[in-house]
């Protein structure tokens, strides 16, 4: 069993609750998964079946689709990168099923601190009475966690700002698009990142391996996307971004105009589905579920 605030109970020999020790085991997988690059490994915490929500709400089926979401990630944007798993909460709702709360940082090679998750899972035991106390996570739902301003009081609890990663509601009533995202080429983005950071109150709420920043001003998510001095993108404004009620009318909307369909985007971090382009060939995103960061109390 576990206090409240998550800190194993000690029993009468010394040790922790072997149940609390078995669960958190689970997280220590996966950061010994993440770290190898090992996608089996890391999905072997998890149920056959188990329901597991993304970031940005996508539901890949099972323990097959978080091995292969994972096996991309470890071939991509997260190569070489580690996990720093903690868990902070367990609750024993009965014997063999409990909640668990959980802290997830990716970090990359030289410990900087690329993005932060908060989860919400629930575990089930599934080894006999008999033999070993085995437990799978049947249910996981991850969260990018909201970062209250500098200097503002903590909201009371029933006017709290919403979870970043929820799938954002529709734009308006009216389903107008709004303008939510703005991309430049950067040679050097953390100092960009610290510029906008300072001046304008930005907070920064993601790093790529590459050194790309991602800020919000709470509305606005702005991205500082690294040159590449093998590429041919220029330095400068890159791409803009809309938050979309709904894709395929947008879609229909831009076909009829002339543009070309949109095409779907490589989808394993919280940002945009789609990139269109307008008839003088500039680029902008398109989104159901937003461009990721902190949103302000109230913002739709």
């Amino acid at each position: 069993m576990t206090t409240h605030n998550g800190s194993p109970t000690i029993g009468a020999n010394g040790s922790s609750d072997p149940a609390d020790d078995a669960i958190r085991a689970l997280w220590e997988t996966m950061a010994r998964g993440w770290a190898a690059g090992d996608a089996t490994l890391f999905a072997a915490s998890f149920a056959t079946d188990c329901d597991f929500t993304t970031v940005r709400g996508d539901k890949p089926p099972g323990r097959a689709g978080i091995e292969a979401g994972h096996d991309r990630l470890f071939r991509t944007q997260y190569a070489g990168t580690r996990l720093d798993a903690r868990v902070t909460a367990v609750r024993h709702l009965r014997p063999g099923l409990a909640t668990v709360e959980a802290e997830s940082t990716v970090r990359a090679a030289d410990g900087t601190a690329l993005a932060s998750t908060h989860a919400l899972a629930v575990v089930e035991r599934t080894g006999t009475h008999d033999g070993p106390d085995l437990w799978q996570v049947v249910a996981f739902h991850n969260m990018i966690p909201a970062t209250a301003p500098a200097g503002s009081a903590a909201p009371e609890p029933a006017k709290a700002a919403p979870v970043a990663s929820e799938p954002a509601k529709a734009p308006t009533e009216t389903g107008r698009p709004k303008m939510r995202h703005l991309a430049i080429v950067a040679r050097d983005p953390e100092r960009l990142a610290e510029f906008y950071s300072s001046v304008f109150s930005m907070e920064l709420f993601h790093r790529d391996p590459d050194g790309s920043c991602f800020l919000s001003d709470g509305h606005l998510s702005l991205a500082l996307i690294k040159h590449r001095l093998d590429g041919d993108t220029p330095v400068g404004m890159n791409h803009f971004g809309f938050h979309i009620a709904d894709t395929a009318a947008t879609s229909a909307a831009l076909i009829e105009k002339g543009a070309d369909k949109p095409a779907e985007r490589f989808t394993d971090r919280p940002f945009a589905e789609y990139r269109a382009m307008d008839p003088e060939g500039n680029w902008f995103d398109l989104s159901e579920h937003g461009f990721g960061g902190p949103r302000t109390p109230g913002d739709s």
